[in-house]
């Protein structure tokens, strides 16, 4: 049993007599430990899993550091992995995420040619990679770990798609997925599947998030896709930026729905927004999120889709495709919509009250 203390409400049920001594076990067993003990458990795992890999690769590259090898060693640390998941346990359940990715990345190096080559054959790689995940993913566990192995297969995927049009299309799909599963999350939340969606949505929404300077002439992701394949952006750019308008619009018309009287003007207000910022379209994926994320009032995804927004202003403001005065006037006009929405909500907001 759990040593975090029981919340107040479980306690006030306990003593008004709605809930037995065995319910009120059942809540103090799922309350959550401290976020400080967590970390502290975390941290401790994690050197602890560092300590027995450490030990168990040197049997293991006695028998050789052949793909059998490699291979099989993968398969146990799995193994394990899923056996400490059924634990159900802070400090197993880091461990079992060690020894999770561990496992996978050992897996998938037994595809490679040698040991550490992991370049050439990289296809092959992303596939093995995909299917390792998806495993993984399979298994009863933390959603941490359901959300890393989602990660992993969505970034695996993409690379299977390569770099053009194909991965600007996958970056749009992203975004409206992440968006769709957010606005639906009171019809999933007592779904009995529901770890594995919101599994998914954390590695849609993060993937979604990291993958939107896709849509930017000379973001870092072009710029090193350009370095490393020679691939020219092409229709990149008018696909992403119209994809990323399409999915704030369906965003806004959604939440709308049932305010016929704000729905024009809201719409409105997104497709002149979508104009004004369409020298950095990640903007329009970050603000489609965060009104996804904001609906299902999710607070850790509002704070780290605002760090992802203010990262796509700075890259806005030191990217040299665009002069400044067009910069300027990106921002004034995006600021001036939005200042016009807030308003116009603010008025609403009065007459019904």
């Amino acid at each position: 049993m759990s040593n975090a203390p029981v919340p107040p409400v479980a306690e006030r049920l306990h003593d008004a007599g709605i809930i037995d001594e065995a319910r009120l076990a059942a809540l103090q067993a799922a309350t959550r430990a401290p976020w400080w003990l967590a970390l502290l458990l975390g941290f401790a795992a994690w050197i602890a899993a560092t300590m027995i890999m450490s030990s168990f690769f040197v049997p293991l590259l006695a028998f050789g550091s052949g793909p059998v090898a490699r291979g099989v060693g993968g398969l146990l640390l799995a193994a394990a992995s899923a056996f400490l998941f059924r634990l159900r346990k802070p400090f197993t359940d880091q461990m079992a995420l060690a020894f999770s990715l561990a496992g996978q990345a050992l897996f998938v190096s037994a595809f490679a040619a040698r040991f550490f080559d992991l370049v050439e054959g990289a296809d092959v790689l992303a596939l093995a990679a995909l299917a390792a995940s998806v495993a993984m993913a399979a298994i009863p566990a933390t959603t941490l770990h359901r959300s890393a192995c989602a990660l992993i297969a969505l970034f695996s995927l993409a690379w299977q798609i390569g770099a053009g049009t194909g991965l600007a299309l996958f970056g749009v799909a992203l975004a409206g997925a992440a968006v769709a599963l957010w606005l639906a999350r009171l019809a999933w939340a007592a779904h009995p599947q529901a770890p594995l969606v919101k599994a998914a949505a954390h590695a849609l929404t993060l993937a979604a998030l990291v993958l939107a300077p896709y849509g930017h002439a000379h973001s870092a992701l072009t710029a090193l896709e350009e370095a490393l394949t020679g691939y020219q952006t092409g229709f990149v750019l008018p696909v992403y930026r119209i994809g990323a308008a399409l999915v704030l619009l369906a965003t806004t018309a959604w939440l709308c729905r049932d305010t016929p009287s704000l729905r024009l003007p809201a719409l409105a207000g997104a497709l002149l927004f979508a104009l004004a910022t369409h020298p950095a379209p990640g903007l329009l994926v970050a603000v489609a999120v965060l009104l996804a994320v904001f609906h299902a009032s999710h607070r850790p995804w509002i704070a780290m889709t605002l760090v992802f927004a203010t990262l796509y202003l700075g890259e806005l403001y030191y990217s040299l495709q665009d002069t400044l005065l067009v910069k300027s006037i990106a921002l004034i006009a995006s600021g001036a919509v939005l200042l016009a929405l807030r308003t116009l909500l603010r008025a609403r907001a009065r007459r019904i009250a």
